[in-house]
């Protein structure tokens, strides 16, 4: 039998002075901004909203499973998907990964899991419903590969961006922008035109570029 979603599980009654389903992910959200994955333990969620044991917690997500599809589709409602497509496929697409994009520098976990569960949450269907629209109507098929490479792209960048920043964290540098005068140590002349130039090669601007070369791809496919 497959295990349980919590989208089968409607939150219990509430009882005076109770915990709700809402406050659990608040503050599992919370916890997971301030520490990471690592951090995200049902020990810590309950010590963070005074409760005495993190059995009390089961009541509301069934399992630590659960409280991680419910906060992975709490943080996708911060993306803004439009009400319908406008035309400009491309335009769609960018506006929706750029919001992908600013969400995950928000909550960084959030790539790290976002494979973990079935992508079933209610904020998240809406979210592809949309995206799938979007590829249909500019004749990218089948819609479903062009949406996985285009979250990829997505998911797959932050999660580089947040080891980089784990890097330069565990020895010390302070930014990418540091990094031009520890290479210059070890590089030859001839890296010094390149390394010039990277203070400025922003993680954002990274995205963006990489953004555009996948747009560019879609559209020569395009029937």
């Amino acid at each position: 039998m497959p295990p349980p979603l919590i989208w089968h599980h409607p939150e219990p009654p509430g009882r005076k002075n109770a915990l709700t389903r809402a406050a659990v992910v608040r503050t599992a959200i919370e916890v997971a901004d301030a520490g990471g994955v690592a951090a995200l333990t049902m020990r810590a969620v309950a010590d963070a909203l005074g409760v005495s044991t993190p059995m009390s917690l089961y009541r509301y997500v069934l399992n630590k499973d659960g409280l991680v599809d419910l906060m992975l589709d709490e943080v996708s409602a911060e993306v803004a998907v439009p009400s319908a497509p406008s035309g400009d496929w491309r335009g769609d697409l960018r506006g929706l990964a750029t919001s992908l994009w600013a969400m995950i520098g928000r909550h960084r976990w959030y790539a790290e899991l976002v494979d973990s569960r079935p992508p079933f949450g209610p904020r998240t269907m809406r979210r592809a419903a949309f995206l799938m629209t979007v590829l249909d109507g500019a004749g990218l098929a089948p819609a479903v590969a062009y949406a996985s490479l285009l979250d990829n792209y997505v998911t797959g960048t932050a999660m580089s961006v947040s080891r980089e920043l784990e890097m330069l964290g565990r020895f010390g540098i302070g930014s990418t922008a540091d990094l031009p005068s520890y290479a210059a140590e070890m590089a030859d002349d001839s890296l010094e035109p390149w390394l010039h130039d990277m203070p400025d090669f922003t993680a954002d601007s990274r995205f963006e570029l990489g953004l555009d070369c996948l747009l560019d791809g879609f559209a020569r496919r395009r029937r």
